[in-house]
């Protein structure tokens, strides 16, 4: 475990090195084109611009190694889940020579803590594969989900 690594809240003066982590794991994980890579990053920026200004997209660094984001989105009250908007884990991404190092862990436990004080009941991801066990460590489980590419 690192002991001399810093987790706080991004803050707009983050958005470049936010990009920077995002563009790195579209390209680690999903091998991607760069021309599309460059796309989602053009289209991203001012997503997340909007999205941290308006409180509805929060990320946190990890100095050095990483950071990791928390999208809050409205969505339709469920059995399971009554409330009419949900926290995703979404960009948690680690520079290679800090992993392993329990920076991820860090980083998702400071996330699910904030959850828990703004009153979630519950927190979701879509984990890669590379992440999976960490977050099924931290009591994540599988749900069921489809999607159809139209």
């Amino acid at each position: 475990m690192v002991h001399t690594v810093t987790i706080r809240h991004a803050t707009l003066a983050d958005l470049p090195l936010l990009l920077q982590y995002r563009r790195a794991m579209a390209e680690e994980i999903d091998n991607a084109d760069p021309s599309v890579v460059n796309r989602m990053i053009t289209a991203l920026e001012p997503y997340l611009r909007a999205g941290i200004a308006e409180g509805r997209w929060h990320a946190w660094i990890a100095e050095p190694g990483g950071s990791g984001s928390l999208e809050i989105v409205q969505w339709v009250p469920g059995r399971q889940d009554p409330s009419a908007r949900r926290a995703w884990i979404h960009s948690l991404y680690i520079e290679p020579s800090f992993r392993r190092l329990g920076i991820g862990r860090r980083l998702t436990q400071t996330i699910v803590d904030w959850c828990r004080k703004q009153r979630f009941e519950w927190v979701y991801l879509h984990p890669s594969e590379l992440g999976r066990p960490l977050y099924q460590s931290l009591g994540f489980e599988s749900a069921s989900e489809m999607r159809l590419k139209l």
